[in-house]
């Protein structure tokens, strides 16, 4: 099977690529453009994998994807530029590289006979609003209704465009009769998730000595990164995910007051924690309501919270 994975240099989509390699009918094309996704020592030793092709590639430039294969049978769409400091910083580069590039691949592979699945990956971040100011119940199935409450706050770079994204494949797969299904993950952590995100932000102060968290009084659930690559080729490979949008995540849900204390206990810090509000925009309560994929998977997590952390952190603290 050729397979083609978009951002395999980011997180999800690195760990993702590596378990694609090990099989062994897989011929694996890698397509990242380093714009954020890690050019590192890791990534190099999947690139020289003897099924594995890596395209350094801007996403952005519609005729660079004509160097990928005209065949394959999935696609899995994980390039984008995420990260909560980016959401702020960089919030044009977000849009761009978040919307050009399914655009184009859609494009690119909208005649594609041989094509089982085009996997897009979406995110939480695309109902925040319908939870924060109508307030859906949490936890929230893929039902809720879409919305961007305030226009003007740039964290929505990242949340609109992703609702875009998902808005471009159901059109595609109309237009084109494209096979796809769209997953909306739900805060998926591990070893080599970058330094943007709540954990591993924590754990790179507390390096320092400085142990600071934003957001204590705001909920989220955590799914480590092995269960979510499961999940992710489970949903591929099922015909009952065919054409269909399932939430992704963890089913505990938990404080991110008591997740630092977590991290402290684990970590054998000492110290007090300093507790800061949560960035303009972030919703107070996120958790996805599981029964549906649950459902067209039987998919059950294997990874506890504190196992996980566990593997985090001893990447983190190294």
């Amino acid at each position: 099977m050729k397979v083609v994975v978009s951002g395999a240099a980011g997180f999800v989509g690195y760990h993702l690529a590596v378990a694609l390699a090990d099989m062994p009918d897989v011929e694996l094309f890698c397509v990242d453009s380093h714009i954020r996704g890690e050019d590192d020592e890791a990534y190099h030793r999947l690139q020289v994998r003897a099924n594995v092709r890596a395209f350094n590639m801007d996403l952005n430039d519609r005729a660079a994807l004509d160097q990928l294969p005209a065949d394959p049978d999935y696609i899995f769409h994980l390039a984008a530029l995420n990260g909560t400091q980016n959401f702020y910083e960089r919030p044009f580069d977000v849009v761009r590289c978040c919307t050009l590039p399914t655009i184009f691949l859609l494009d690119r592979y909208r005649d594609c006979k041989s094509l089982k699945r085009f996997v897009y990956a979406s995110s939480s971040e695309a109902y925040a609003s319908t939870v924060s100011r109508f307030n859906w119940p949490v936890p929230t199935d893929e039902s809720v209704p879409l919305g961007i409450d305030d226009v003007t706050n740039v964290r929505w770079s990242y949340g609109g465009s992703k609702m875009h994204g998902e808005i471009a494949v159901v059109a595609a797969a109309q237009q084109f009769k494209l096979p796809f299904s769209i997953i909306r993950y739900h805060n998926v952590y591990g070893p080599r998730m970058g330094d943007k995100h709540v954990m591993p932000d924590f754990l790179m102060r507390a390096r320092k000595g400085e142990f600071v968290l934003y957001g204590h009084k705001d909920t989220r659930t955590f799914l480590y990164i092995e269960d979510a690559v499961r999940a992710t080729i489970d949903v591929s490979r099922l015909d009952s995910c065919k054409d269909e949008i399932v939430n992704i995540g963890g089913g505990r849900e938990i404080e991110m007051g008591e997740l630092g204390k977590i991290m402290m206990d684990l970590g054998g810090f000492e110290g007090q924690i300093d507790l800061q509000p949560s960035p303009k925009g972030s919703v107070s309560r996120r958790a996805p309501d599981l029964a549906k994929f649950k459902r067209l998977t039987g998919f059950e997590e294997r990874w506890t919270l504190e196992d996980g952390l566990k593997q985090t952190m001893a990447f983190y603290l190294a």
